[in-house]
């Protein structure tokens, strides 16, 4: 997925990430921008994954900690039920980014 920003559109944060699916994890970027959020992985082979996801799509946002004990997870639950957990920094710093957003 190419990135191109829709007219007035900003990005607000960028970083990396992991995307947690049941058997492995896919290293990519995770964006934020006024307007949308997108996770493009790193890997050719796994394009397949990415994603955007728009504000009226969130129905909500959970915090979890990746194995049992580093609180570095947050899932993203769309209003269809899909959930994308991903693993990042300073967690409180993105979700207060996207929870402006819907």
């Amino acid at each position: 997925m190419k990135l191109i920003l829709k007219p007035n559109e900003m990005i607000l944060r960028a970083g990396d990430t992991n995307l947690l699916l049941n058997d492995h994890q896919v290293p990519g970027k995770l964006i934020v921008t006024n307007q949308r959020i997108y996770f493009i992985s790193l890997r050719d082979d796994y394009r397949h994954y990415d994603k955007e996801i728009t504000p009226e799509e969130i129905r909500e946002l959970i915090y979890f900690k990746t194995n049992w004990l580093f609180p570095y997870g947050m899932k993203i639950i769309t209003r269809n039920g899909d959930e994308h957990p991903f693993v990042v920094r300073k967690r409180d710093e993105w979700s207060k980014l996207i929870t402006r957003m819907f």
